[in-house]
């Protein structure tokens, strides 16, 4: 089986307990919130957007939001629709596609967003797809984490080979590249995210049970059996209070614009 059809399968899998599992982040929805203030009605795309976690607090903080939610996991998306009928939110649709295909017309939305999801996509694919469903004066929101922000957080540190597996995440200067040879984009501006968190070991050992990072559905069942005693050994070793874990995570966020 190969990589993509692991993926696929994980979300699946994972899709009633994912917003449950992951930690969702209100500061780049509120830097979103600023970038946009000027905008009265926003049309925009969630792409890659999961059970809808961000879709949620995007309808919170933008102003008369219609979005679109894109995802190529069936079950994703009806987790989505489920979660933001439940909030009283009506004013979006929901379409299965690819990252790369974007079915929309051309210069129709005001921003397109996509929230750790790109690490999915292929990147150049998808800007140049953006860039011409975007209107004149629209903007890209890319958030992510970086592979070095990957290696610097709690699994990165102390889960067996967890760098090395996650082979998908991007450096800035790849992504900045990309976006140069794009041709119809230009980065403004860059915003970076620290985050600390803290956490109890049960509920690490749960979110690695739950596979809460696609990174886990990669191991094969007896290595990750085997990584997740090692953890629970290295962070018993390393912190002396095990209900009181602290770390930090790291995310950055990316705004594009047309030239």
């Amino acid at each position: 089986m190969n990589t993509a059809q692991k993926t696929y399968d994980h979300f699946s899998r994972v899709s009633a307990s994912y917003r449950k599992m992951r930690t969702t982040d209100k500061e780049p929805i509120i830097f979103i919130r600023e970038s946009l203030k000027n905008l009265h009605d926003v049309k925009a795309a969630d792409v890659g957007c999961g059970a809808g976690r961000y879709d949620l607090l995007l309808f919170q903080n933008l102003n008369k939001l219609h979005l679109t939610c894109i995802d190529i996991n069936d079950s994703m998306l009806q987790e989505a629709s489920n979660y933001l009928k439940s909030h009283g939110f009506r004013n979006f649709q929901t379409i299965k596609a690819n990252a790369n295909e974007i079915p929309l017309e051309r210069n129709s939305l005001d921003c397109i967003f996509t929230f750790n999801a790109i690490h999915h996509f292929d990147f150049v694919a998808f800007l140049k797809k953006s860039s011409e469903v975007i209107s004149e004066d629209g903007t890209i929101f890319i958030y992510t984490r970086l592979r070095s922000q990957n290696s610097r957080n709690i699994w990165g540190q102390y889960f067996p080979s967890f760098s090395k597996t996650e082979t998908r995440l991007h450096e800035l200067d790849e992504m900045e590249s990309w976006i140069q040879s794009n041709g119809r984009l230009k980065l403004g501006t860059i915003k970076r995210f620290k985050y600390k968190r803290t956490s109890t070991l049960e509920r690490l050992v749960e979110k690695v049970k739950g596979k809460h990072y696609s990174t886990f559905s990669l191991y094969e069942n007896n290595a990750l059996n085997e990584s997740l005693k090692t953890f629970q050994k290295n962070i018993i070793t390393r912190f002396p209070d095990v209900r009181q874990i602290k770390w930090c995570d790291e995310n950055i966020l990316l705004i594009l614009k047309l030239k």
